[in-house]
């Protein structure tokens, strides 16, 4: 009985080293196409030059301006708790610009259509793609 006492607060005092330090609250989830329209800016310029964090944050926050200023919405573009506010698509962007992104979802974000859930908290964003939109190859049967 007194091992597994012992292994039991080991194991609840790794959990409570988990909990980051600085509180990141979960704001709100929402799902977003990103189409050609959103990989250029109000101005008609092509943003979606390269492959950089930069470029794919600048084509998530159009996304946003898209939905809420332009009318531009997607089919499965969804709203969201915080970007119907210009600031706050700059604070999205600052976050995605400086975070970390593996160059295969920058490739897939810039060179297709792909439809992502964007995870919100107050600290940070969580972008999944699920679906990559590249064209299925057709298929035929004769």
């Amino acid at each position: 009985m007194i091992k597994f006492m012992g292994k039991a607060i080991i194991i609840s005092s790794l959990m409570a080293l988990a909990v980051p330090a600085i509180a990141d609250d979960y704001l709100c989830s929402y799902n977003a196409r990103l189409s050609k329209a959103d990989k250029y800016n109000s101005s008609g310029q092509l943003i979606a030059k390269n492959y950089s964090n930069n470029t794919v944050a600048a084509v998530l926050r159009q996304d946003r301006a898209n939905y809420y200023v332009y009318g531009k919405a997607n089919r499965e573009d969804q709203g969201d708790c915080v970007f119907s506010n210009k600031n706050a698509r700059a604070k999205m962007q600052s976050y995605l610009a400086s975070g970390s992104m593996p160059e295969y979802a920058r490739r897939i974000i810039i060179d297709n259509t792909p439809l992502v859930q964007v995870d919100v908290y107050s600290q940070h964003v969580e972008v999944t793609i699920i679906e990559n939109g590249e064209r299925a190859p057709r298929s035929s049967i004769q």
